[in-house]
């Protein structure tokens, strides 16, 4: 699995914690117990756990207005609102403009000292199968994202953005109709995952000053290659159209900018590689549907920087 070997790659000092994939659900330890069995953590401003200092915003909009819909509908995507892997499912089923049940799955225990009440101790398989037990069927590891649709069921973020694009069979289209564009896709789409994505984390989780601004490096370089690839008319990486590639990269490059830059101060450089990232993501920042699925900036960074310090501090 990709994300395991990302993962395995980013954490390679760490001895005491198994590998994980982000914003998985498949963490297990021994000892489980609930903080806190009754409180749930905050998804809208509604919520006792919500703190006064988020704002709602597009993301929370839209699950609102999912939640609020029919819990019966053929399409169920299963996800985790602060999960980049999750946000590629969600961007796939916006962009086709699907009427789908939104189901949030939050699989760690939930803690109301903490923002928002998340916390990153992770609920193990078996308490996730009892309390989501259609989520687990329909994606076995326990990893968001996964969608059921009338009985199909797939998991893995890239294999569903597929799965998406081939059964609802109209535009946009996330894979071109010519063989050796739909290759070329899948190929830059695996990139983000293991060479940029792979680079990015490895610098935010080192502690070592010199490994960690090799890595950051590394990172930049990889950008490069990307951009590169990249066609030269824009905005998105085939040109006018989007494609499977840029709803791989959206959600990585949306916290590479919001909690890279909090959490390790990263600034992007100024060359024309990074001018052409930059006019990628301002087109896709405000696309309807990739726009639909930022949430509040300052939620995702300390639900997200909670994440980084607990695997941090695993490693010592």
């Amino acid at each position: 699995m990709r994300r395991a070997k990302l993962m395995r790659a980013a954490f390679h000092r760490a001895k005491s914690v198994a590998p994980v994939a982000l914003g998985a659900v498949g963490l297990s330890f021994q000892g489980f117990s609930l903080f806190a069995e009754n409180v749930k953590a905050a998804q809208n401003s509604h919520d006792a756990l919500w703190d006064p200092s988020w704002v709602e915003t597009h993301g929370e909009k839209t699950i609102a207005k999912r939640l609020a819909g029919p819990k019966d509908l053929p399409l169920k995507l299963y996800t985790s609102w602060f999960c980049a892997f999750a946000q590629r499912a969600w961007i796939a089923v916006e962009e086709k403009q699907l009427e789908y049940s939104y189901v949030e799955i939050n699989p760690y225990e939930v803690d109301p000292r903490f923002p928002g009440g998340y916390t990153k101790k992770p609920l193990p398989l078996e308490v996730k199968k009892a309390m989501y037990p259609d989520f687990i069927a329909s994606s076995p590891n326990g990893l968001v994202p996964s969608v059921d649709c009338n009985g199909d069921k797939v998991w893995e973020s890239l294999h569903v953005v597929q799965y998406i694009d081939e059964r609802f069979d109209h535009p946009p289209y996330f894979l071109p109709r010519e063989p050796v564009k739909r290759a070329h896709v899948r190929i830059w789409s695996d990139f983000v995952t293991d060479k940029i994505c792979k680079y990015f984390y490895v610098h935010w989780l080192e502690k070592d000053p010199a490994a960690q601004l090799k890595a950051k490096e590394v990172f930049f370089e990889e950008c490069r290659t990307f951009a590169r690839a990249m066609s030269k008319d824009g905005p998105y990486f085939l040109g006018s159209e989007i494609s499977m590639v840029d709803i791989a990269l959206f959600p990585f490059w949306q916290r590479f900018l919001w909690i890279g830059h909090h959490y390790r101060d990263l600034e992007m450089p100024k060359d024309k590689d990074f001018e052409r990232l930059q006019r990628w993501w301002e087109a896709a920042r405000d696309r309807p549907a990739f726009k639909a699925t930022l949430v509040c900036a300052d939620r995702l960074v300390a639900r997200e920087c909670r994440w980084l310090d607990f695997l941090t501090n695993s490693q010592q």
